[in-house]
């Protein structure tokens, strides 16, 4: 009995050894390995199940390649090393969602069933999840292109775009990518151009109809490169020394819905300054055009009251006017 327990501990070990090393193991191929010779397949589930017992998801079923059968194979903590760890596939799952990019892992120096193991996992945590804001356009070659512009951002390449214009016929443009932006549920290319009117424009990805590359290489403006981090909307506009320029806006926001405010950043900028007697708070923020707080004030509307600058007070009075008199002449 003793050296039949000695012979099960000495395979039990080789397989965790296996599986530790990122092997893969097939019950048709320890038919054939000297530790297992005369070992039926019984007993060599015996010995899976025993590591099972102790490591309930030590290792996944996977599909085998031609000839193989019962083929299992461990994540080790090598293939998450180079991705997440395991604490943080939740995470992932947002990323995951979020992209809409079911080919996530294909950066990655994993192998085809490690892949298919953490897509397993991934879609295991799903489950709980629904994800409402998701990009609102997507193409199903997405991920070629996003490749391609990831590459030239990082070897800092003209890029060459067909993009529609105002009238909605193609046009080549040549820029230069800096960043890859997600902004209100849509994927945006943020580039410096070389234009007689403007030096900076966002191209919402799944507009642009083709993406070629080029040989010709660009230095980072630092002050783009500062102003796409301080971006808020898809509405900021840049020019030069952007900071110069920006516009401080204050509101004041009804002590009912205050709470909201405290809750969450609606912009980068948003800083609650004072609370009022009555419970009211007063925020401030900084955009570089009023279009981009326009929405938010509309939003909140008649919980938020403009304060500064008066030219946005009375720009908001104007449309509210002019909806009323709309409503009007209908009545």
């Amino acid at each position: 009995m003793s050296a039949q327990i000695t012979n099960q501990t000495a395979r039990v070990l080789e397989l965790l050894k296996r599986f530790n090393d990122g092997q893969k193991v097939c019950i048709d191929s320890l038919e054939k390995d000297a530790l297992w010779e005369g070992k039926s397949e019984k007993t060599i589930r015996r010995d899976l199940d025993v590591i099972k017992e102790f490591f309930p998801n030590a290792f996944e079923l996977i599909r085998g390649g031609k000839g193989e059968r019962g083929c299992y194979k461990a994540i080790t903590q090598s293939a998450f090393d180079n991705f997440l760890k395991l604490d943080a596939l939740s995470l992932l799952v947002q990323t995951f969602n979020i992209a809409q990019r079911s080919d996530l892992f294909e950066n990655f120096d994993m192998s085809s069933d490690e892949r298919k193991i953490l897509n397993s996992k991934i879609n295991e945590i799903n489950r709980c999840y629904e994800f409402k804001n998701k990009p609102l356009e997507s193409k199903k070659d997405d991920y070629k292109l996003f490749k391609k512009l990831e590459h030239a951002i990082e070897f800092q390449k003209y890029l060459i775009l067909e993009y529609p214009n105002a009238n909605g016929l193609f046009e080549k443009k040549e820029v230069k990518p800096y960043k890859i932006v997600f902004l209100q549920e849509n994927f945006y290319l943020a580039c410096e151009v070389e234009h007689e009117m403007y030096e900076f424009s966002m191209f919402r990805i799944s507009k642009i109809r083709s993406a070629e590359d080029t040989s010709k290489t660009y230095q980072k403006n630092p002050d783009i490169a500062e102003f796409i981090k301080y971006m808020q909307t898809p509405f900021s506009i840049y020019r030069q020394d952007f900071r110069k320029y920006l516009i401080d806006v204050v509101l004041e926001v009804d002590k009912s819905k205050a709470f909201f405010f405290h809750a969450k950043k609606h912009l980068r900028s948003q800083n609650i300054i004072d609370t009022k007697e009555n419970g009211n708070i007063i925020v401030t923020y900084k955009v570089t055009q009023l279009r981009e707080i326009d929405a938010l004030i509309k939003q909140w509307i008649p919980f938020v009251h403009v304060v500064e600058p008066l030219e946005l007070k009375e720009h908001i009075h104007k449309e509210l006017q002019a909806y009323l008199d709309y409503d009007k002449k209908i009545d």
